[in-house]
């Protein structure tokens, strides 16, 4: 009795933060094991349409993603079907925008839009009763060279791509601000971070000689001195002889999203697989 009480209370506290997920509805269902599937089929991923950059909420019930025409979303009703992609227009004036991503509690976004010289610089858009507030550029040293695709740990700490060097650059949130950045010194050019919550690895694409194709993605593992291992190819599952980009991790952990070249004329798909491969490579790099 006291193991079922036990087991039913960590239910619900996971349940309660947001970060249990049930896999059967119609957008989550069947999901994968260590080989990638196409995710969403006919909803998010369209044949002959890019897309890339997905993210979901804490809660699982929105789901941004950047497609050909732009950064889109869709939402969970109250019956618990999913509405139809639409143009989020975070910014409320037309622009272009991509890949947005929340921060831990589900109550900000941070995506990429051009600022008045239409360099790409990362904005910010508030949750409020109605749906998002309209966006404002972000005003922090983040912002003081091109950059894009920001994703965050569990304590607000910003990962990004500095794109004048093609390196990622972290920034902590102090007093409210991201007022310092920093290169966190993996060799190579390196785009689309994504940081684990507990910031222990970090996943990105680049192009590397240990390369199955054009572009595969990567990980790093953080050592018990605060550095990085030299970054490790996923493998042969996830990457292919066509470039594999922007990956991505569901809140609870279990699953990878990405990006793979191979719809027609060249086209990204997003794809998703389970994250096992990560542990499985962390038992062999990290000592």
């Amino acid at each position: 009795m006291k193991k079922t009480i036990n087991t039913l209370l960590i239910i619900i506290v996971l349940t309660l933060s947001g970060k249990a997920q049930n896999y059967n509805d119609e957008i989550f269902k069947s999901p994968p094991d260590t080989i990638p599937k196409i995710f969403a089929k006919g909803i998010i991923t369209i044949e002959d349409r890019a897309e890339w950059g997905l993210a979901i909420s804490p809660t699982y019930d929105e789901i941004f993603f950047t497609a050909t025409n732009g950064l889109m979303f869709i939402k969970k009703d109250k019956d618990g079907g999913w509405s139809s992609p639409k143009i989020a227009n975070l910014r409320g004036d037309n622009q272009h925008e991509m890949e947005a991503f929340y921060t831990p509690d589900g109550e900000q976004l941070y995506f990429t839009s051009g600022d008045t010289t239409d360099t790409n610089r990362i904005w910010r858009s508030v949750k409020e009763k109605s749906g998002w507030s309209k966006a404002e550029l972000l005003n922090s040293p983040v912002n003081s060279t091109p950059v894009f695709w920001a994703t965050f740990s569990n304590t607000n700490t910003m990962y990004y791509t500095n794109l004048a060097v093609g390196k990622i650059y972290r920034s902590e949130l102090v007093g409210g601000q991201y007022s310092k950045t920093s290169d966190l010194s993996i060799e190579g050019f390196l785009l689309h971070p994504t940081i684990a919550a507990d910031e222990s690895y970090i996943l990105f694409n680049s192009r590397r000689p240990d390369g199955f194709g054009e572009h595969d993605i990567f990980i790093a593992f953080k050592t018990n001195k605060g550095t990085w291992t030299a970054p490790v190819n996923l493998g042969e599952h996830i990457n292919t002889n066509v470039s594999e980009t922007c990956p991505s991790i569901s809140p609870d952990g279990k699953i990878i999203f990405f990006s793979r070249y191979n719809d027609l004329n060249g086209k990204p798909d997003i794809y998703w697989v389970s994250s096992s491969v990560i542990n499985n490579l962390r038992r062999k790099i990290v000592k």
